[in-house]
């Protein structure tokens, strides 16, 4: 385990405020020896084209005793002090390119994995094929319920810390809402634009073709 006190398990993610397909392009550049005097620099250019999806199980992840929803590390590690290894939470990730994180204890101490996701799969690594990925969030929090699943460097989540009060009727209703229709079909619903978008804040970004020109 390192020495820091947060598990951070990086991956990259895209940023873009489209709705329904979005594209970003960033410049790379390769060096073409032309001569032994003269360089010139090539422009390689990468196109990602992505679709935005939903969170599969927002609802039964909402109806889970320990989710807390938005609250930042500190908050968390203030909750988890002092109890008992394997002790978690699952929490709204303070970091943009991800939307969730689990807080929990172990070796002693108050340590935070985030949830990736990749093809639709989510996992605490999701660039390392050997680490466990579930089809959704609450699947992936059963899993590491069980010791026997957690190799050293991994969370490992036997104790939920329950939620001290409930979510708003309006939360509770977006989750609802969320898990009978798709992403882009929140745009045909009849509702104003600040609630569409109000509905579709618990997505991520699900790459489908990488070009290079």
């Amino acid at each position: 385990m390192a020495a820091d006190s947060s598990l951070c398990l990086s991956s990259n993610f895209f940023t873009q405020n489209s709705r329904n397909i979005g594209k970003y392009s960033a410049d790379t550049f390769k060096p073409v020896n032309i001569d032994s005097d003269i360089n010139s620099v090539g422009t390689v250019h990468t196109q990602v084209d992505y679709i935005h999806c939903l969170v599969p199980d927002l609802h039964q992840i909402t109806n889970c005793n320990y989710y807390w929803g938005v609250m930042n590390r500190y908050e968390a590690e203030k909750l988890l002090d002092n109890k008992p290894d394997g002790t978690f939470l699952l929490r709204d990730s303070a970091q943009e390119d991800f939307l969730f994180s689990v807080s929990f204890r172990r070796y002693s101490r108050s340590l935070h994995a985030r949830v990736e996701q990749l093809n639709h799969k989510f996992s605490f690594d999701s660039h390392d094929l050997n680490v466990f990925a579930s089809s959704s969030v609450s699947g992936l929090i059963k899993h590491y319920k069980d010791p026997s699943c957690c190799m050293f460097f991994e969370p490992m989540l036997t104790i939920p810390l329950s939620r001290n009060k409930p979510f708003s009727l309006q939360f509770i209703c977006r989750a609802i809402v969320c898990s009978r229709v798709k992403y882009d079909g929140v745009n045909l619903l009849p509702i104003p634009k600040c609630l569409m978008e109000y509905l579709q804040y618990y997505h991520y970004k699900h790459i489908v073709r990488v070009r290079q020109f």
